[in-house]
């Protein structure tokens, strides 16, 4: 019979206790970014049959989770997964497994949401942290991903600026906004910005190229989290350029170090302290 402290310890490493009276647990690898390979896929899949019941399935966080894999296996496992490049875990008091929309390719994509993703996860993965803390990248306003339920939230965005000298007034820029933000008046496209969502569809829509990037960034959400107390990701005022995110977020997770108390989740914080604390740290005072 296991010791509670030698099941937390699995778990650590990414073996949770099933339920029941039994032996069995569920093993979770972390994926890249989102992806894996085929091959990675096919060294998951033998293992699945050799040591679990030939299936797997899918967490909210991109892992691969394997069910029902015996204690006794487990060392026999650790040397599989160790010869096939792949790595267990992604639970506990750290960063967890970072996720990623298919912004890299998606034709919304403002920005390349896969290789950001795997510039944190180099640098932060398993970072200690006062509570759990996770990370959530969207290449769009569509926020597929859903950015604003995350610690810290990552969104691709891109405002437009109309271009009169260009513009015909023909309508398909307005045409494209889902929010209204666009109208035509004296054959001009009007940009309403408090509507605008800064998700660049009315640029791709313009055959004229009269809508052009006025800035593109990333806006940054956070304190985000979900479950039984829900709170949504506050934004913070602007966008970051892309080359700022992995300064952005080491600032973040050790703001959260230092103000957090133990196992207080970092929107709980903030709530405490004021978010003007952290913007001031960001962002230095205005």
């Amino acid at each position: 019979m296991l010791t509670t402290k030698e099941k937390a310890d699995l778990k650590l490493e990414g073996y949770i206790k099933q339920r029941g009276d039994n032996d069995f647990f569920s093993m979770r690898i972390v994926s890249d970014a989102g992806n894996m390979t085929s091959e990675d896929m096919m060294s998951l899949s033998k293992i699945a049959s050799k040591y679990g019941r030939g299936y797997m399935s899918f967490t909210t966080r991109l892992c691969v989770e394997i069910p029902w894999i015996r204690y006794e296996d487990i060392n026999n496992i650790r040397e599989e997964l160790k010869r096939a490049n792949l790595v267990s875990g992604g639970t506990g008091n750290k960063l967890r497994p970072l996720v990623a929309c298919k912004g890299t390719v998606c034709v919304h994509g403002i920005f390349d949401t896969q290789d950001v993703c795997r510039r944190l996860y180099d640098k932060y993965f398993l970072e200690e942290t006062p509570a759990k803390f996770k990370i959530g990248l969207v290449g769009c306003p569509n926020n597929c991903a859903k950015a604003s339920l995350n610690d810290l939230g990552i969104m691709g965005q891109v405002v437009p600026e109309a271009n009169d000298t260009k513009c015909t007034g023909c309508g398909m820029c307005a045409k494209s906004c889902k929010m209204g933000a666009i109208r035509i008046y004296n054959s001009r496209a009007i940009i309403d910005y408090d509507k605008c969502i800064n998700c660049g569809d009315c640029i791709s829509a313009c055959r004229m190229n009269a809508i052009d990037i006025k800035k593109r960034g990333l806006a940054i959400f956070v304190g985000g989290k979900f479950g039984k107390r829900y709170r949504l990701g506050t934004r913070l005022d602007g966008l970051i350029d892309v080359k700022d995110a992995e300064k952005i977020t080491g600032d973040i997770i050790e703001f959260y170090r230092k103000y957090a108390m133990e196992k207080e989740r970092f929107g709980d914080m903030l709530d405490r302290v004021g978010i003007q604390k952290l913007e001031e740290v960001i962002f230095g005072e205005k």
